[in-house]
Order: C-alpha cells, then sequence, then structure tokens
C-alpha cells in the first residue's frame, strides 16, 4: 500500500491513498531524460479529485508507512505546512488534451525534471506551493489539460540527539516525526536532564525548544515540534528551576507469605519518604505537578500536605499548608500556590491498617485495602493456629461495637480479628475437667456424710 497525497492543480486539493506501482524516475539528474511514464501512466489516467471542479483541501486518514525510521506517518500531512525536500516520492498527473504521468523523486539538490517543461527545483516548498508551480509550468507548454500531484513516499533523514539521554547519536527521522519520536528513540531523558527545555537546532541556530511535560498535559503540539532534514536536539541537564516532593510511600513488611514474616517486620506497616525532582516553570502551581509523582494516592494524607521554602526576606524558613482535600472538593484556588524554585513539599500517608490478634501465628496490624474480607487478613497473619476457635472468635469494629466473626464480613481500617482459643484444647484437658468435677463431687459426699454422723 503506497500512501498517495493527491493534489489537483486547478480543480481543487484532495488528500486520501491509493495502489500504484509506478517506476523511479531516479531523482530526476539527467535533465528531460530523467522522468519516466509510471506504470499507470497510459492515456486516459484517473482524473483523481477533478471530477466536479471541487476547490480546498480535504483530509482522510492515511495508512502508515513502514520505513527505516519506523512508522513514518500517523494521520494525513497538512499541505500548506508540509515542505518538500531530498527523497521525497512524487506523482504528477497530466490529463485532458495530453494524457501523462511520471513518478519522480526530489534530488539531493532539491529539484525534479520533466520532459518539455525542465528542471524545477521544489527544496523547501510547501506541497500547496508545488502544486501551484507545477499548475503554472503545465500551462505554458500545454492546453486544455490539468494537473495533478501525488506524494507518494516520505524521505528520511538524519538527527542528532546529544545531551542527556541514555543513548545519544545520530537516528533516522522522516518530515512527520517529532522531537518526543526521536528522543523515545534514543532512549528516553536521563534522571536528571531536562524535559521542558530541549532545543532544537536548525542550520546552526536555535529555532524552538520543545517542552515534552507540558505536551504530555495538555497537548499543545506547539511545544513538540516537527523535525526537519539535519536537525540537531540537544536535551541539557535539569536546571535550578525545580522542585522537590517527599511522598510517603506505605509499605507493609507482611506481604512475605505465612507468618508474615517478610523482612521481619511482621506485618507492621512504616512509611518512607520517597523524594520526586520535579521540573517546573514559572508560574505554575501545585496541582500541576501531582501527575508527575503519579496522582493523588488513596494513601495521602489530603490535609496534611505542606510546603516548606526558604526565604531571604524575611530571611528563614517558612512552611505553608495546602488542604488538597479542600481544592479537589470546593475548587479553592487558596489552596493551590504557585511554586517557587527550590520548594520542598511534603506530603504524608494517612497509615491505615486491620489489627489482626490472638491465637493466630502472626499477629500484627496488616495493610488495610478496601474490600478486603476478614478471612483474607486472617490468611495473612498465616492463620489460626492449632486451638484456635473461629467460632468463639470476634471482629471488633472501630467504633467499638463487636459482633461475631464471619469470614466473609469486609473490613474497614480500624477494625480489628480477635481469634480466641478453644476452652479443651487436648485429651488431656477433658481428663482434668472430669477429675475436677469428679474431686468436687467426692468431697460434697464427704462433707454431707460427715454433717449427718455428726447429727447423730
Amino acid at each position: 500500500m503506497v500512501l498517495v497525497t493527491q493534489l489537483v492543480l486547478g480543480g481543487g486539493v484532495a488528500w486520501g491513498q491509493a495502489s500504484r506501482g509506478g517506476k523511479d524516475a531516479g531523482g530526476g539528474l539527467g535533465g528531460k531524460a530523467g522522468a519516466a511514464k509510471g506504470a499507470g501512466g497510459a492515456k486516459g489516467a484517473p482524473k483523481t479529485g477533478a471530477a466536479g471542479g471541487k476547490t480546498g483541501v480535504t483530509s482522510v486518514s492515511p495508512t502508515e508507512m513502514e520505513l527505516p525510521g519506523g512508522k513514518a506517518l500517523s494521520r494525513a500531512v497538512v499541505p500548506d505546512q508540509y515542505a518538500l525536500g531530498p527523497g521525497d516520492g512524487l506523482l504528477i498527473n497530466i490529463w485532458g488534451e495530453y494524457d501523462e504521468t511520471y513518478d519522480v523523486r526530489v534530488s539531493p539538490d532539491g529539484k525534479i525534471s520533466l520532459p518539455t517543461i525542465g528542471d524545477l527545483s521544489l527544496k523547501g516548498l510547501t506541497l500547496t506551493e508545488t502544486q501551484r508551480l507545477i499548475d503554472g509550468e503545465v500551462k505554458k507548454y500545454y492546453r486544455n489539460v490539468k494537473s495533478g500531484l501525488s506524494l507518494t513516499s516520505l524521505r528520511v533523514f538524519e538527527v542528532q540527539v546529544l545531551g542527556e539521554v541514555l543513548q545519544p547519536g545520530v537516528y533516522l527521522a522522516t518530515p512527520v516525526k517529532r522531537v518526543s519520536d526521536v528522543v523515545v528513540q534514543a532512549g528516553g531523558i536521563l534522571p536528571g536532564g531536562s524535559q521542558r527545555q530541549i532545543q532544537l537546532h536548525r542550520n546552526g541556530q536555535l529555532v524552538a525548544t520543545a517542552d515534552l511535560t507540558a505536551f504530555f498535559r495538555h497537548g499543545d503540539e506547539s511545544l513538540n515540534p516537527f523535525l526537519q532534514d539535519g536537525d540537531k536536539l540537544l536535551v541539557p541537564p535539569m536546571g535550578d528551576q525545580r522542585v522537590t516532593i517527599y511522598v510517603s510511600e506505605v509499605t507493609s513488611g507482611g506481604m512475605g507469605g505465612a507468618g508474615g514474616g517478610g523482612g521481619g517486620g511482621g506485618g507492621l506497616l512504616n512509611a518512607d519518604l520517597i523524594p520526586h525532582i520535579v521540573e517546573i516553570k514559572e508560574g505554575e502551581r501545585f496541582s500541576s505537578v501531582l501527575s508527575e509523582v503519579g496522582g493523588v494516592s488513596p494513601w495521602w494524607d489530603l490535609e496534611g500536605v505542606f510546603i516548606q521554602r526558604t526565604t531571604k526576606v524575611p530571611e528563614g524558613t517558612m512552611r505553608m499548608p495546602v488542604n488538597l482535600r479542600q481544592y479537589m472538593i470546593e475548587k479553592d484556588m487558596s489552596q493551590d500556590p504557585v511554586l517557587v524554585k527550590g520548594d520542598d513539599v511534603y506530603i504524608p500517608a494517612v497509615i491505615k491498617r486491620v489489627l489482626v490478634a490472638g491465637s493466630v501465628k502472626a499477629p500484627a496490624a496488616y495493610a488495610y485495602l478496601p474490600g478486603r474480607s476478614a478471612d483474607a487478613y486472617l490468611v495473612q497473619a498465616g492463620g489460626p493456629t492449632i486451638v484456635a476457635d473461629l467460632e468463639r472468635s470476634l471482629i471488633q469494629r472501630a467504633d467499638g461495637s463487636v459482633e461475631p466473626y464471619t469470614p466473609t464480613a469486609e473490613l474497614n481500617s480500624g477494625d480489628s480479628i480477635i481469634v480466641l482459643e478453644k476452652l479443651f484444647k487436648t485429651w488431656q484437658d477433658y481428663f482434668a475437667l472430669v477429675g475436677t468435677i469428679s474431686g468436687v463431687i467426692l468431697g460434697l459426699v464427704g462433707f454431707y456424710a460427715a454433717f449427718t454422723n455428726f447429727g447423730r
């Protein structure tokens, strides 16, 4: 399947895709002899897009092409923006009183060559501009004809990627590839590299600065520009315009199997501060960087967040509380402060747990997970011991109420499972009970007999 972008000169422009088996003209390097008829270029060639005399540009989504640089096209190119360059393949149709088809490729010096017309320089021209150029040249040599231009293949060129990427080097790209595509080919940006200040150099000049963070947040394509022949990308180190976000990540030592050993913690929870270094831009608010730490977590204490900031006037460190719950529910912008470089943001965790106590193999407090049943916590605690009596066991809710143990009962944070022991654990317990009862009875009988004898 060959991608065909159909431009109809004098009759409008249509964008689409079609199958065509044309021959390559070899780039038109040999003047007029460099152009050749395509395989389908006999008289009566299709007049695609000319019917009805439509004007303007329409667009459909073409099939992606496999090129050495990877998948080259995910959507239709824009005729007013796509600039031709060496290596682009074109199909030129002429029909009317004179019918002909030419399958050509833009030469390394940016030209094509057509019989009768001669050499045409196309380098840097957009598809729309090329349409007008060919239309004017055709009308100089032919009467009562129309012309069509199709983009049949995309050129592949080299782009240098330097700086803070995993694998700096030279990579293949096409005119529809963006900065982010080539950065991915280079293995991605290193932890210390900047995603917001990627420099795009063209012909020795800085022509754009890519901000991939903003692009992926908001989809602003101007912050992730297309690439052109010979471009150079420089990923600089992250500057001082950054903040550090410390997130309390809740872990459990009791996840390591029966007995709750898992690292010797016996299932007890602990909270470790995980630092995230986030690059910011001037005027950026706290809410805009939450995605950089994975978004709001159910473990966060939304009312306990605070920002620690060092100030020069007055000199010292200040602490600014942030109520994320109030911002998220009430949209209170006072709880979404503007960040400044050097801020330290602390997001504490609310450690939620369920206590499993009594006659189990690993009694401890275990991480609370919504929707989890009492039986699941019991399994996590290693299960009941041999002397446990689940029929007598209890569930104590966080509000102090008590209910019989039920395996399917759904627990909440703060609830407890209390597993009681059996009253009679072994056969010796039964004999001991019988012996105790027998002794009591014999004692009562002896006492009665002594009392009655004494009365005589």
